[in-house]
């Protein structure tokens, strides 16, 4: 019997064996560093939240470490760094055009955000003392900077030995804002949360993109004379690297 024909199948075994072996290593890191942009068109009431029309958009930076890694799920913890997130708010300025019988064209005015859509026009309040007020109403949206960082995270990966794994995550924190939001009279600080899910592709072991849909909450806990709290459907790209 000739040794080398039994000799190179034996060859080519071994060496498809490692590749084999390199195939079914699962696309799993135990560090990753991600880079995410987020928006959200408008805000409606989902969860606790009753401001409306509030736009959403931002940027920011994620860690995530691996807890608990097994054959089908991995366990990970998160922290969010928000350095910049923008909300989008209505704003009405309503100028005194008659109060009662007799004409005041435009003296007086007040202007300052909305819990619900701004609608410009002609109003006539016949709250006021009698026979009330008319007045003329104008609307505009004005940006809000926040940042502010979501330490409490959890993330869980399902089928980590495939290149497409759905996920689910959540997490919660606190956002920082130049002036009240969502509404006067309320709070510069506000706690957040979020849940939702989403699809992470692997480009290769350590580089990654995932789209996710969320939900978001803010919200003051009632520590201010005003909470009507905000919750946006978000839409979220993120890029992830690491090992």
């Amino acid at each position: 019997m000739n040794l080398r024909l039994l000799a190179t199948p034996l060859l080519v075994l071994l060496s498809v064996l490692p590749a084999a072996a390199q195939d079914w290593k699962p696309y799993s890191r135990s560090n990753t560093f991600s880079f995410f942009t987020e928006y959200s068109n408008t805000s409606s009431h989902i969860i606790l939240g009753v401001s409306q029309n509030r736009r959403l958009a931002g940027f920011g930076l994620t860690y995530t470490r691996r807890v608990l890694h097994l054959t089908y799920a991995d366990l990970n913890y998160a922290v969010e760094l928000h350095p910049v997130t923008l909300f989008q708010q209505p704003y009405a300025t309503d100028t005194l055009i008659r109060f009662g019988t007799t004409p005041v064209v435009g003296v007086g005015s007040s202007s300052g955000s909305t819990i619900s859509p701004c609608r410009a026009g002609t109003i006539f309040d016949p709250g006021f003392p009698p026979p009330g007020i008319t007045y003329n109403r104008t609307c505009e949206t004005r940006w809000s900077y926040t940042g502010g960082l979501s330490p409490l995270g959890v993330r869980i990966n399902i089928a980590p030995r495939q290149r497409l794994q759905p996920f689910v995550v959540g997490n919660a924190g606190f956002l920082v804002s130049t002036h009240d939001i969502p509404y006067d009279n309320s709070a510069r600080f506000n706690f957040t949360f979020e849940f939702g899910a989403g699809l992470e592709l692997f480009h290769d072991h350590s580089r990654s993109i995932a789209a996710e849909y969320h939900i978001h909450h803010l919200s003051n806990a009632y520590r201010a004379f005003n909470n009507p709290g905000i919750d946006n459907q978000i839409l979220k790209l993120t890029y992830s690297f690491g090992r």
